[in-house]
């Protein structure tokens, strides 16, 4: 299945480098629970700052601590089918960081990989963190609005989520 040979180990990320040297890179990272609009959206615009995207994407045991028990609604393997199939995404891998501040920061990922930029929504609620730690790695930290095109509607995981249970 050619979905698979973009789902990637920690292993990988400097042979992706390494292979990749004359292009830019570009990591962004989440929880991806319930793929949605938004998230392809987000994806396209990591894209724009780069050759390649590698996402992060946060296992299930991070998700629990980070979003409650009942989270999350995807196991890790369906979410990382899905963002392996999507159109802007290179590369994606589990990361099962520690938390720090109630953020996953992705730190060893970002050292082994060496991107060009670490992109993140400008709402972040760690972003101050977030650029501290670009710097001390040399990555250029990029932000990007949480928008999506006139004819979509903004949406969230957690808004389908309490939507279904409403229903």
């Amino acid at each position: 299945m050619v979905i698979l040979k973009n789902i990637i180990s920690y292993q990988d990320l400097e042979r992706i480098r390494i292979e990749n040297k004359d292009k830019k890179i570009a990591f962004c990272s989440g929880c991806f629970d319930i793929l949605h609009s938004g998230h392809a959206v987000f994806f396209g615009q990591c894209k724009e700052f780069a050759d390649l995207l590698v996402v992060g994407l946060g296992t299930d045991r991070i998700i629990k601590e980070l979003k409650g028990s009942e989270r999350p609604v995807n196991n890790e393997q369906n979410r990382l089918f899905l963002l392996a199939s999507m159109k802007d995404v290179d590369y994606v891998l589990l990361a099962d960081e520690e938390l720090s501040s109630g953020k996953v920061h992705f730190v060893s990922l970002l050292k082994k990989l060496k991107p060009d930029f670490y992109i993140l929504n400008d709402d972040d609620s760690a972003i101050e963190e977030k650029r501290k730690l670009s710097e001390t790695l040399g990555i250029e930290l990029k932000t990007v609005k949480r928008v999506v095109p006139d004819f979509l509607k903004m949406v969230s995981s957690t808004e389908i989520i309490n939507k279904i249970r409403r229903a």
